[in-house]
């Protein structure tokens, strides 16, 4: 089926409902492990699980259980539809991981399959049930901003998408999901959830603006496969915070601008530390990496600005369809402001505060 049939509207409700007992079942059913711990782990639209298992199984594809454990994602019903974009995903991480970049690893279940489709108890819908090795770190999230760090980020980003130039699987040729930066435009369906007439505008102001100076000379920007979703919840470091040990959650790779990537990393991170000043940081470790064009440069604010409208909107639109989720309201805390004082900023205050020269 084609992904733009399957992109998610208002209204529609994806998460899958799966309980600790469920998810140890499914662990037991389909990959022959027996669990001894399980914790429910900040998601979005999936359902994910630390698991730690016995020594002891029966899976023939599993030489060694991991001792850190595992993650049991179970992913949401519109994107377990799209079953070609899942093993391109399985692929890319298996890519990565044999490129010396540590990130999350599928393992087989007992079939040998990297996946398996599965209804949830009387849930009609199926949903695609994968387990992946479990990588240790720190989320970002909890580690001290620091410009070493952020500069690290930003060489992530670039090493990642300079990575992803070997690698191609035909399943992102065509793949969209509303996330994505290119899909800005359909977020007018979304910005009724946004009570304050003045932020409402200012997200119609956003996408005008996006499509005018980005979508309509996209053609002219450098294409490749991306992460997509760099952020504080998605990036591992060590203990004391310094360095970065792995990257998790490909949920939302995908073909696109290189460019969006460094706008991605570079919106969360600003809004983590709470400070717009701080990207300049990131932008300086993605260009050690990789070098950005006169016009790559110039639609960063844009870029940026898209990015935090999607999550602003986006985030507030999924938690009234799961109240019970406080992770999907991170953004709200400081979104808003930092977005109109970006908004507001003109491209020679854009270039001193991120010390670009273009």
């Amino acid at each position: 089926m084609p992904k733009e049939e399957i992109l998610l509207t208002p209204g529609q409700r994806i998460k899958p409902t799966v309980d600790t007992s469920l998810a140890i079942n499914l662990v037991n059913k389909l990959y022959s492990l027996t669990v001894t711990s399980v914790t429910e782990l900040n998601s979005y639209d999936d359902k994910n699980f630390h698991v730690i298992c016995k020594a002891t199984h029966e899976n023939p594809w599993i030489d060694q259980i991991a001792e850190d454990g595992y993650v049991l994602k179970i992913m949401n019903s519109l994107d377990s539809r799209n079953t070609e974009i899942i093993q391109g995903q399985n692929q890319l991480m298996i890519f990565l991981n044999d490129n010396d970049l540590t990130c999350s690893h599928p393992v087989k279940n007992i079939k040998g399959a990297y996946y398996s489709l599965e209804t949830l108890e009387e849930d009609k819908e199926k949903y695609a049930v994968r387990l992946l090795v479990y990588r240790p770190g720190i989320l970002l999230c909890r580690a001290t901003m620091t410009a070493e760090l952020l500069r690290k980020v930003g060489s992530l980003a670039g090493n990642v998408d300079e990575l992803l130039k070997k690698f191609h699987h035909p399943a992102y040729e065509n793949h969209k999901t509303l996330w994505m930066l290119t899909s800005l435009p359909r977020l007018r369906e979304f910005i009724y959830v946004i009570v304050n007439s003045e932020d409402r505008q200012l997200v119609v102001e956003v996408i005008e603006k996006f499509e005018n100076d980005v979508l309509n000379r996209i053609d002219e920007l450098d294409r490749g496969i991306i992460h997509g979703d760099l952020n504080e919840q998605n990036i591992l470091v060590n203990e004391n915070g310094k360095d970065i040990v792995a990257v998790i959650d490909f949920a939302d790779t995908q073909k696109s601008c290189l460019v969006f990537e460094l706008a991605i990393a570079t919106c969360y991170m600003m809004l983590h530390a709470q400070d717009l000043a701080m990207g300049r940081h990131v932008l300086k470790g993605y260009q050690e990496v990789r070098d950005l064009n006169k016009m790559e440069k110039s639609i960063l604010k844009v870029c940026i600005c898209a990015r935090f409208c999607q999550s602003l909107v986006l985030g507030v639109y999924t938690y009234l369809n799961d109240p019970q989720n406080e992770y999907l309201l991170i953004t709200q805390k400081n979104g808003w402001k930092l977005l109109k004082k970006l908004w507001n900023m003109n491209d020679d205050e854009v270039r001193e505060i991120w010390d670009l020269s273009y």
